[in-house]
């Protein structure tokens, strides 16, 4: 039997990231995906009428930096970056754009929210600071580190009761405009928290930080992303194979014995798992108990709180009635300012929200190749139950919700979507679920709460590794989480290699953490002493 050096369990962006680094290293990988496409989130369909939908992820800002690490472009990937980036707009018409340069974004503020233009640039270094801080730290930091930074500053600068706090209560702090209030929680509620919850602080800082990097998408839609790194793959030497699901995974001290559900079984003396570790648990013959024990402590889906995606294909460009010129920007779309909190408590509920907010953007403005000449694309995206109180999600509910979302759509911002569309693509919670085998489809394998943060994701305390020289953990149940970043694949394969040459110091590195840790604490106290 062939002994490979390395398997990787699942072909989604992270491991393929983590399968190319090794590959490149000279290890024999091979990526067994239960698929039968490579890609997970990522998914791109192309239509006969010549319309290409993002059934899957669109933005791709944040794989950006290790999409170039791995010369991605050589293998056909391009990408269009733009300036308007995120733009919110309200049922009453209201709307604000945010662009790349925040300059730019606090010149368009002050014309609607003239009273939080120097508040919003407060909140931006205060949130770039703290961003810095966290990612600074090499490993994910524990929460006691995030609790010895803030013991070297002054006791008015609240760090700790920051990060404990709700997103609203955060934004409520810093910002006086209720449109802008509602922006900047919705944007950090892509983590599919409610803005109300505690621990949700740190995400009402995501916008304003997210200013000065660069916003793009690949030319040619989301899968180009993954054709790239199968390209990067194969030229390395490293294999996938699709249709293959891993069914167990029998460990010993020289490796793992993996088996595939044709009963087909694959030797290696690594294997990377970038499912969930519960999932990864579960396919273990005899888990040790330290890893029983951080599965069982996590959670995921606490929240019902499930995707419903509407793709249309136009006959004419697509636009949301507010700011023509952003038409290429990512918008968040609510009926009043205070619409995504209600449905967040809705959901819960197991109901379909009473009052709409929802995520738009047109793919063919930003990459007129998507739909014919004079023609567009449509991505709309909505937070809806993952299990609805009554009944379940069958042709007759997702007819329900599919209606639901597009009279919202047409409530908001006076256009009905249908009069214009060629056709009408639906995907739905369990359709998620089938493609990429989370409950409900969760993108974040495991709910992004406080408790699941930093070094708790997972609640290991040994973050990508387990304790067992063979099994290494990624994808968005790692830190630092979901989205597209490809992050979590590239800290899993360079724990590896780390663990390979030798070159593994953490205790050196904590004992050095000390003064390191009040820089890090004069450069926060500082944003945060400009933000008071």
């Amino acid at each position: 039997m062939v002994v490979h050096d390395v398997v990787v369990i699942g072909a989604g962006h992270n491991g393929l990231v983590a399968a190319t680094i090794l590959a490149r290293k000279g290890l024999d990988v091979l990526v067994l995906e239960s698929a039968s496409e490579p890609g997970g989130c990522i998914w791109t369909e192309t239509l006969e009428t010549g319309h290409r939908l993002e059934r899957g992820a669109i933005d791709h800002s944040m794989i950006l930096s290790v999409a170039r690490e791995l010369e991605l472009e050589e293998f056909g990937l391009e990408y269009i970056s733009r300036e308007e980036t995120f733009a919110a707009g309200f049922a009453d018409g209201r709307s604000l754009v945010f662009h790349q340069d925040l300059n730019k974004t606090i010149e368009s503020l002050g014309q609607v929210a003239p009273t939080d233009t120097e508040n919003y640039r407060m909140l931006a270094e205060l949130g770039t600071a703290l961003f810095d801080m966290t990612d600074s730290f090499g490993e994910p930091p524990r929460f006691s580190d995030l609790a010895q930074i803030a013991s070297v500053l002054p006791n008015d600068t609240d760090l700790m009761r920051l990060l404990v706090s709700s997103s609203e209560a955060v934004a409520d702090r810093y910002l006086d405009d209720a449109y802008l209030r509602s922006a900047v929680t919705m944007y950090g509620s892509h983590n599919q928290l409610a803005p109300y919850l505690p621990g949700t602080g740190l995400f009402a800082l995501l916008l304003a930080a997210s200013h000065g990097g660069e916003v793009a998408r690949p030319v040619g839609g989301s899968a180009m992303l993954i054709k790239a790194l199968l390209g990067a793959l194969e030229s390395a030497g490293g294999e996938v194979r699709l249709g293959s699901p891993v069914t167990a995974i029998t460990g010993s001290g020289d490796g793992a014995l993996v088996t595939i559900a044709n009963c087909d079984e694959v030797s290696t003396r690594h294997v990377i798992s970038t499912v969930d570790l519960r999932r990864t648990v579960a396919l273990m013959d005899s888990p040790p108990n330290h890893l029983c024990e951080a599965a069982r402590g996590l959670n995921a889906g606490r929240f019902n709180v499930g995707e419903l995606k509407v793709d249309l294909a136009l006959s004419s460009p697509g636009s949301t009635g507010f700011e023509p010129e952003a038409n290429s920007a990512l918008w968040m779309l609510q009926e009043r300012t205070n619409s995504l909190a209600r449905s967040f408590a809705d959901i819960y509920l197991g109901a379909l929200p009473s009052s709409p907010a929802m995520m738009w953007t047109s793919p063919s403005a930003n990459d007129p190749s998507a739909s014919p000449e004079g023609q567009g694309t449509t991505w709309l995206s909505a937070f809806v139950p993952a299990r609805p109180n009554e009944g379940s999600w069958d042709a007759a509910f997702t007819e329900q919700a599919t209606s639901w979302l597009l009279d919202g759509f047409a409530k908001i911002t006076g256009h009905d979507l249908r009069s214009n569309a060629l056709s009408i693509h639906v995907t739905t919670p369990p359709d998620w679920e089938e493609r990429t085998g989370n409950p409900a489809g969760n993108p974040n394998h495991v709910d992004l709460t406080i408790d699941q943060l930093f070094s708790w994701r997972p609640p290991t305390g040994l973050v990508h590794r387990t304790g067992l020289g063979w099994l290494y953990l990624s994808g968005a149940g790692t830190h630092p989480g979901g989205g597209l970043s490809g992050i979590p694949g590239r800290n899993a394969a360079n724990a590896l290699l780390e663990d390979l040459s030798g070159r593994r110091g953490p205790l050196i590195r904590r004992l050095m953490d000390g003064p390191r840790n009040l820089l890090r604490g004069i450069r926060l106290y500082r944003a945060l002493g400009s933000s008071r």
